[in-house]
């Protein structure tokens, strides 16, 4: 089978506020295990989102397919993020740039077959 990914993991300075933020603007489950690391479930891979300092990384890019960019733009606002770079095409689709609670930069993009 070789090597896949299965597993991201966010580090935040708010996990429960993050894991909030992401079941709201995207409907993912939570599982919470305990005040420094919430589980991500849901999202079409595994995830947490974890507070201790030693396990705190700088956050790669992760991006989240939508099939309605405007709509989803709209839910991460709702849900409490910030754009930092609004809707804006790119070769095969179209895409933005937004930072949840927690102070993790994602990207949410749709593809334009």
């Amino acid at each position: 089978m070789g090597y896949v990914v299965d597993y991201y993991e966010l580090a935040s300075s708010a996990p429960r506020q993050s894991g909030a933020f992401f079941a709201k603007a995207f409907g993912w489950g939570l599982k919470s295990y305990g005040p420094d690391y919430t589980e991500l479930q849901e999202s079409g891979i595994l995830g947490g989102i974890t507070a201790d300092e030693a396990d705190k990384n700088s956050a790669p890019l992760i991006g989240i397919r939508a099939e309605d960019i405007a709509a989803a733009e709209a839910a991460v606002v709702a849900a409490g993020g910030v754009i930092t770079r609004p809707i804006y095409d790119f070769p095969g689709g179209r895409r933005f740039y937004f930072r949840e609670p927690g102070g993790n930069e994602m990207m949410v993009y749709m593809a334009i077959d």
